[in-house]
């Protein structure tokens, strides 16, 4: 939305979060898929000049995924943990940019 429309970076990963709150998800998953999202929206934030194409943002994204699922029951109770999987996603997807 930022990039198409500009609308500002934090308006637009407020409406992500926002639009991914209204889709329905089974009971059974309880909140997560809802927090993934949101950790999506904030590694969205970073800048439009670190990822270039679909393809970028679909790695950053599987690495944010990957890192939630590692770290569900690891910082429980501890605030900060969607933000910081959003952060070392896109800096894991940074380095391995500028390793290979």
């Amino acid at each position: 939305m930022h990039e198409y429309f500009r609308v500002p970076i934090v308006v637009a990963a407020a409406a992500t979060g926002l639009i991914g709150t209204f889709l329905p998800f089974p009971k059974t998953l309880k909140s997560h898929p809802y927090a993934a999202i949101y950790a999506g929206s904030f590694a969205g934030m970073c800048s439009s000049s670190l990822i270039n194409s679909y393809w970028e943002l679909s790695f950053i994204s599987l690495i944010g995924a990957s890192l939630y699922v590692l770290t569900m029951n690891l910082f429980a109770g501890f605030g900060g943990r969607l933000g910081s999987v959003a952060f070392a996603s896109v800096a894991l997807y940074m380095l391995a940019k500028g390793v290979f």
